[in-house]
């Protein structure tokens, strides 16, 4: 139950985080409000799609790559070696 209230509250923020973007494209007052909401909504997005896929709604669900699990190994790799 728990895991389906964080999926439908991650919904809600992915849904008001695309309509300020929306409203971005439409609308721009160049006021510092503005500008503030815009920010905080590319945030609250950036967060919660860093969260575990399990806890996104399955709308939300993407393929990843072999190409991309390539290039994580990669980084992994790099920084294993950089902090030796």
């Amino acid at each position: 139950m728990q895991l389906d209230r964080i999926k439908n509250l991650v919904a809600e923020v992915l849904k008001t985080s695309r309509e300020v973007e929306e409203w971005r494209n439409d609308y721009d007052p160049a006021s510092q409000e503005w500008y503030t909401l815009i920010n905080l909504a590319q945030t609250a997005e950036s967060l919660v799609l860093s969260l575990p896929v399990e806890m996104l709604p399955e709308a939300e669900w993407r393929w990843v790559s072999t190409s991309e699990y390539a290039a994580v190994d990669e980084i992994l790799d790099a920084l294993k070696e950089a902090g030796k």
